[in-house]
């Protein structure tokens, strides 16, 4: 079951998923606006995010951040596949990953984990690429924004 903001309830299907990347493709039976990724894959270190979700059941949370850096790592659920992940501190916890990391109105990311022990500010998502990379293997169009992330300043 998907709940929207407005209180909408809808219901969606599985239709791929990606264990190294931990992503999933759903399909929803109801349309909602679509959002849109950003075109470049440069991404300014220090540029302010957003990340949404619903952090330890506290629904349709926004946290702020930087990105402090893109890195290609090893996926926590393949120790040996290194995948692209955007460095920042934003808050990450349980609940909000799954959801969009923005910059500028544009997703840039999956959020996926953060670092426990203290407040270490070191969170992660998944870069658009990354994603990019599961969507096209699922012959899914999206949305590319008319921004870059080149000359912010």
């Amino acid at each position: 079951e998907l709940k929207q903001k407005d209180g909408l309830e809808s219901f969606g299907k599985v239709i791929d998923s990606d264990v190294i990347r931990d992503l999933a493709l759903i399909k929803v039976e109801t349309r909602g606006t679509p959002v849109a990724f950003l075109k470049n894959n440069e991404l300014p270190i220090g540029s302010t995010v957003i990340a949404i979700g619903h952090p330890r059941g506290l629904q349709f949370s926004v946290s702020r951040g930087v990105i402090s850096a893109v890195r290609k790592i090893r996926s926590l659920q393949s120790g040996s596949t290194k995948i692209w992940q955007i460095q920042t501190d934003t808050a990450i916890n349980p609940g909000n990953s799954g959801g969009p990391l923005f910059l500028d109105g544009h997703v840039i990311g999956v959020n996926t984990w953060g670092r426990r022990g203290g407040d270490t500010g070191l969170n992660f998502a998944l870069h658009h690429k990354e994603i990019m990379k599961f969507l096209k293997r699922n012959n899914v169009n999206v949305r590319k924004g008319n921004k870059t992330a080149k000359g912010r300043g």
